[in-house]
């Protein structure tokens, strides 16, 4: 676990040019690159059981994702709590419900910068005014 300190703060707030997230000093953040995610919650709402709901982040710096039908990936920047996804693609298969709810509030929560918060219990929320997608380590 690793603790901020305000220069890492200031820091990291530089690299993603001025972003208006703050992250308390002292909180703990997850280090990104290499690891998996199972999809838990889109804003407050559960998985379905079925299909599959992935997030993973490659040590190259790539995103790929899947919210129940199609793929998503692109490439991330993870700096000091915050986390920002840019060239998001994703196939275009005509998704069933509620497959397709998720899908399309997960992609538009991707599309802007996240705050990654890890919780004492191990899930990782990512948010922003979009909305909010719960996680836990898949591996």
């Amino acid at each position: 676990m690793i603790r901020l300190s305000a220069a890492a703060a200031i820091a990291g707030s530089a690299i993603l040019g001025g972003c208006a997230m703050s992250v308390p000093l002292g909180k703990p953040f997850v280090q990104l690159p290499g690891t998996e995610w199972r999809v838990v919650a889109v804003n407050g709402q559960a998985t379905p059981a079925m299909g599959d709901y992935l997030v993973r982040f490659d040590r190259s710096g790539s995103f790929s994702a899947r919210f129940g039908c199609n793929h998503m990936g692109g490439s991330y920047l993870s700096v000091v709590g915050t986390v920002a996804v840019s060239n998001l693609s994703q196939t275009l298969m005509g998704c069933p419900e509620p497959a397709a709810t998720f899908e399309s509030q997960g992609s538009a929560i991707l599309g802007g910068r996240m705050r990654a918060d890890l919780a004492d219990d191990g899930r990782l929320s990512l948010s922003n005014g979009v909305g909010t997608i719960t996680l836990v380590r898949a591996r």
